[in-house]
């Protein structure tokens, strides 16, 4: 091992260390929502390598110790895989039955209604097929990781009945996913070093950078401008006499309203329903005009002003 290696797996060291203090990689929504997508994976993968018809689903998601972890495992068909960047290793382990399953659509077969597993030691090609199993399987959670890390798998070894034992002395930890083949109800396990998988955190858990907002410094002038090139409709309204509601409702067409000289000298000129100068009424080149005089100011009480009022 080179210089270069020795520093990589210290840094490792250092950074398992460092994330014990903290929550496990395996909480970390980004990463679960990963797993799940290779999961997903699994089920067209599996059917287009082996013409297995199944559906995997995400069982369970663990960090554990390496012996806790694969103690249920045991008895299952288990490959080892060492993983050279990470100075660790990887176990795929599965029901015997899928093995059997396999081979049985391999020569035609649907992979249903097989009878019990062998008790047997596996052959040659049976263990071959465990490992493309194992690789397919593991191989779409590499893909899925390869943005943020990437990582080799060199098998060691072909288990037919899988033993925990030589990991109980090993103290890292591993994160387990487990998945489900709901069609057989029969279980695949893959688990990765945990030190390995802490090498994505910091990019997976990182915030997401919002972009910069860029201010406008003329902002201020731009919607003044905005503003002052609005078009409003000025209305110049008139208060009219007093009238009963019977009154106003015999109004027709014709009828004529009756204004006092001295109701027509100051009106109201209004903007959207809304009061905003009083002024003087007159005439000028032949159009009325209005002096203005008084601003309106809002919410000022307006009990003085007639309930009817008639537009000039």
């Amino acid at each position: 091992m080179d210089t270069a290696d020795e520093d990589q797996l210290k840094r490792m060291e250092i950074t398992e260390i460092f994330h014990s203090t903290i929550a496990p990689i395996v909480e970390l929504p980004m990463l679960r929502a990963l797993l799940e997508a290779s999961v997903q994976d699994c089920s067209a993968a599996l059917r287009e390598a082996f013409g297995l018809r199944v559906e995997a689903v995400l069982e369970r998601t663990v960090q554990q110790g390496a012996y806790e972890a694969l103690g249920p495992c045991s008895g299952m068909i288990g490959t080892v895989y060492s993983i050279a960047e990470w100075n660790a290793r990887a176990v795929v382990a599965f029901d015997a039955m899928l093995l059997f399953r396999a081979l049985d659509t391999m020569y035609g077969g649907d992979g249903r209604n097989l009878g019990e597993v062998p008790a047997r030691g596996l052959s040659a090609l049976e263990q071959s097929i465990a490992d493309q199993i194992a690789r397919v399987v593991i191989g779409q959670i590499q893909a899925r990781l390869a943005p943020y890390v990437a990582f080799g798998c060199d098998l060691e070894r072909v288990e037919r009945a899988f033993d925990a034992e030589p990991f109980g002395k090993e103290k890292s930890e591993l994160v387990l996913v487990q998945l489900l083949l709901e069609a057989f109800d029969e279980r695949i396990v893959v688990a990765l070093p945990a030190r390995g998988l802490e090498l994505v955190r910091d990019q997976i858990s990182a915030p997401v950078e919002e972009a910069p907002v860029e201010l406008d410094p003329n902002w201020g002038r731009n919607l003044a401008q905005s503003i002052g090139r609005t078009e409003v409709e000025l209305v110049a309204v008139a208060v009219g006499p007093s009238m009963s509601l019977g009154d106003v409702a015999a109004l027709r067409p014709g009828s004529l309203v009756e204004f006092d000289a001295d109701q027509l000298e100051h009106v109201r000129i209004e903007s959207d329903g809304e009061a905003i100068f009083e002024g003087q009424l007159g005439q000028q080149k032949g159009y009325f005009s209005i002096c203005l005089e008084t601003p309106v100011v809002p919410g000022a009480d307006e009990a003085h002003v007639p309930p009817v009022r008639r537009r000039a």
